[in-house]
């Protein structure tokens, strides 16, 4: 039997992940642009984790500290933008549905572990690299790995045994065998879903190129390729996060040469991580994602000497 993906036959059976319920009725909502903002406010408000990021993603757009937002209104839908309204809908549906399945080598838990982290590191560094919306890099980070759920999904006794054969093999050997097997890589098929899903190709084709960016044949002052650059920052940042503690170390020089790449200094690196750790641990436990606190990296002033 071929392991091929036809794409069109894997939405039609749907047995990719897909957002459903209130999550798909509002990410539809998000579509029309004659939409009621009234409407669109109280059908979030019923979802409480749902509501419970949209207000999170107002507060860290809000300019005026003093006033936090406290509810989703109109106000909010306005500040945040129905763009960036559907794709943390669709971030969030997923997160929440998809925490386990019938892949026996996907690590489901530390999938979503390494997700969300990557997804508050190119939040965090959106903050000091202002390229993009901070909650449409959110989520744009969140997704950059959902193709490998997709693979374990769609391909689950297949891309099972692929995992084993490579798991002490490098990435890119990894991502051949997957396009030789399934047709479509972890990569690609992450570019095909958010397509899909109707998210800018400027942000799918950052994902699709984020592991390998020289690869992409974009200009390196290009925006396209900045967005590039700072998803590949962020997934080593979100390894990092994973990463048992004696392996952070040695991580360090690749980090801060990550940090050069996006041009940040070394003490914004260090802010980046932190707010990214301390932003994982928050969001981990609003969607019941495994996280562990993180220590402060050790010798980045040594590092940025060198």
């Amino acid at each position: 039997m071929s392991e091929v993906i036809d794409f069109n036959e894997l939405k039609a059976s749907n047995v990719l992940p897909s957002p459903n319920g209130v999550r798909l009725k509002v990410m539809r909502l998000c579509q029309n642009e004659q939409v009621s903002l009234l409407e669109l406010a109280k059908q979030i408000q019923t979802d409480p984790v749902m509501a419970g990021r949209m207000i999170k993603i107002a507060n860290v757009a809000n300019a005026n500290r003093r006033r936090p937002v406290a509810s989703v209104t109109t106000d909010v839908l306005i500040l945040v933008g129905l763009q960036a309204v559907r794709q943390i809908v669709l971030g969030i549906s997923l997160v929440t549905s998809y925490q386990d399945g019938g892949c026996k080598g996907f690590n489901y838990a530390q999938f979503w572990s390494r997700s969300v982290a990557m997804a508050c590191a190119a939040q965090a560094l959106t903050g000091y690299i202002r390229i993009a919306p901070t909650a449409e890099m959110f989520t744009c980070g969140l997704l950059a790995g959902i193709g490998r759920l997709g693979l374990a999904s769609a391909r689950p006794t297949a891309y099972s045994r692929l995992l084993q054969e490579y798991q002490d093999k490098p990435l890119a050997d990894m991502t051949v065998a997957e396009t030789q097997l399934f047709g479509f890589n972890h990569l690609s098929l992450a570019a095909a879903m958010m397509s899909d899903w109707s998210i800018p190709r400027l942000f799918s084709d950052s994902v699709l190129f984020h592991e390998a960016p020289q690869a992409s044949g974009f200009a390196e002052d290009a925006r396209q390729q900045r967005l590039v650059r700072i998803l590949q920052m962020a997934a080593y940042i979100a390894d990092i996060c994973i990463a048992a503690d004696d392996e952070r170390e040695s991580m360090i020089p690749a980090l801060l040469e990550f940090g050069r790449a996006v041009g940040i200094e070394q003490e914004q690196v260090a802010t980046v991580v932190s707010q990214t750790s301390i932003e994982w641990a928050e969001w981990g436990e609003v969607l019941q994602v495994q996280t562990r606190p993180l220590p402060p990296l050790p010798l980045l002033d040594e590092n940025a000497a060198q």
